[in-house]
């Protein structure tokens, strides 16, 4: 519900820090209690990894930050305010989503990346689109940024659907990014041509990130491992693996998946291999 006398946030640069504070939150969905007391607090310009197994509460925290819904117990709190003190529309203007399966119209191509800004100007969206990695094939279209895209993106790839939502996230300019699996349903090398996109769109924001392939959450500054809806790890990967607990045994497995799956191409999966095994790098923390 939107509260009585909504705490304005404002439009302007420093209106936002993104400093995300969770204090003993639950959760339940009916009667079932899916995050359990959970505090976990995120600095600004931080990037985390959410890793889990389904159904250990990664997605639903983050449904709960974006105020998709509100918690039982506990608190959110956003540079000291309360979330729920927000107006929600003002609130969510300052979170960018890029998911799994991006959301795209029938529409033009401009007309998709300014979908959260349909006030920006040409120079802004093929700015946006540029730090996307997204320019050049967007020219190579009929009629390029006034090309229509057909509903949810039809005919494009996965990799230039994915590249319009990250210009889209790039345009609004949040302070808090949510990354949601962005590059869970590409190929290897379409999705390190995403990866550099997601690289210019992480920088200086509050960020939390998802993903099942691990590898992709090597930038992260500090790893969150979750199950049955509470935080049992926190720590950078070079940490986590000399500690040999709950994330050790996530990437073993996950290692163990890719030599025992006979589909896969062997140069792919030797690349994945590498891919996983580089140590995360630690990302500065702006304030």
């Amino acid at each position: 519900p939107e509260p009585a006398h909504p705490v304005a946030i404002g439009n302007g640069p420093g209106s936002m820090q993104g400093r995300i504070e969770i204090a003993g939150i639950g959760f339940r969905y009916g009667q079932r209690s899916v995050i359990r007391n959970l505090d976990l607090t995120i600095e600004p310009g931080e990037m985390i990894g959410l890793v889990g197994h389904s159904g250990s509460g990664k997605s639903t925290l983050v449904n709960l930050i974006c105020r998709f819904y509100d918690v039982t117990d506990g608190s959110i709190r956003v540079d000291g305010t309360d979330i729920r003190r927000f107006g929600l529309a003002d609130y969510r203007r300052h979170i960018g989503l890029v998911l799994q399966e991006p959301f795209l119209f029938f529409g033009t191509v401009a007309e998709n990346i300014a979908y959260g800004r349909p006030d920006a100007s040409r120079a802004e969206i093929v700015a946006a689109a540029r730090a996307a990695h997204a320019h050049e094939f967007i020219l190579r279209l009929p009629h390029g940024y006034d090309s229509l895209v057909g509903e949810r993106g039809q005919g494009l790839s996965g990799g230039e659907r994915q590249r319009l939502s990250i210009a889209r996230a790039l345009l609004i300019d949040p302070r808090i990014l949510i990354l949601d699996e962005a590059t869970s349903s590409v190929d290897t090398e379409t999705e390190k041509e995403i990866q550099r996109a997601l690289d210019n769109l992480v920088q200086g924001r509050t960020t939390i990130a998802i993903a099942h392939r691990l590898s992709t959450l090597r930038r992260a500054s500090r790893l969150v491992v979750m199950d049955r809806g509470q935080v049992v790890e926190v720590g950078p990967h070079d940490e986590l693996m000399a500690n040999q607990g709950a994330y050790w045994r996530l990437y073993q497995a996950q290692l163990r998946r890719m030599d025992e799956d006979e589909d896969d191409r062997p140069t792919q999966r030797e690349a994945e291999r590498r891919q996983i095994e580089i140590p995360v790098a630690h990302s500065e923390v702006t304030t």
